[in-house]
């Protein structure tokens, strides 16, 4: 999804390759037909994987950690474009009721800030739900907020 999101902005030419032949993580095989965009995502900063080393691509992505996503995809898309990758604040940040103790609370209140890519549970409410999957719906209405708001500050 990110990677079709930055083919979209002007003078930026992703090069994802078409095929990989070594694995980008372990537990993803070569012949996988998502490795190359993995591979991508990792070459460009996008994604790191788990502190062990995987990178588990049947594992649902929670909403805090496609929050993760969405920043180092506008700081690439920024660094590509030879633009400081800082994200800069569009709107006042949401004081989520549930994230305060959670690892990403500071990431959510940036990214919720930046065009509201993080937003409330079904866009109503005050809670974040940061270690809910991110379903395929808010992955994409994400998605385009971010590759937007990163394509306005160019």
């Amino acid at each position: 999804m990110i990677l079709d999101a930055v083919g979209t902005v002007p003078n930026l030419n992703p090069n994802a390759p078409a095929q990989v032949s070594t694995a980008p993580f372990p537990d993803v095989a070569a012949n996988r037909w998502s490795a190359p965009k993995i591979q991508w995502a990792r070459s460009s900063g996008i994604v790191t994987g788990y502190p062990e080393g995987d990178f588990r691509p049947t594992q649902a992505v929670t909403r805090a950690e496609l929050m993760v996503v969405m920043k180092k995809t506008a700081e690439y898309v920024r660094s590509q474009r030879n633009l400081a990758p800082t994200l800069t604040q569009k709107n006042t940040p949401t004081n989520f009721s549930d994230t305060a103790t959670h690892w990403a609370n500071t990431l959510i209140r940036e990214m919720s800030g930046y065009c509201n890519v993080a937003s409330p549970v079904n866009e109503i409410g005050s809670q974040f739900a940061p270690n809910a999957a991110a379903l395929r719906n808010y992955a994409a209405a994400a998605t385009l907020r971010m590759v937007n708001c990163v394509k306005a500050d160019l």
